[in-house]
């Protein structure tokens, strides 16, 4: 556990909120939400963590992440959930 633990789900939204970035740099990196929720947007991420312990467990979430099949393209993925909450068809 980490002390501000967040939920994937949460950080991918708020990295979705820029979708022009080029990279997202999380200073305060903890176990690596940030970095999984950019790595299943396909996203390019920047870590910084002070704890050693921490940094690794970040470091093995993401390559867990990376070494996972995608099923989806994010931006096909993105388009047919658009597609969904727009009234569009599923």
């Amino acid at each position: 556990e980490h002390p501000t633990q967040k939920p994937v789900g949460i950080m991918k939204k708020c990295v979705d909120r820029f979708p022009k970035a080029q990279a997202i740099l999380d200073p305060f990196m903890g176990s690596g939400t940030t970095g999984v929720a950019c790595i299943k947007l396909g996203r390019k991420f920047i870590g910084i963590e002070i704890s050693r312990e921490y940094c690794d467990i970040a470091v093995k979430r993401m390559e867990r992440e990376l070494s996972q099949p995608m099923l989806f393209e994010p931006e096909l993925q993105k388009a047919e959930q658009g597609m969904m909450f727009e009234g569009g068809k599923p």
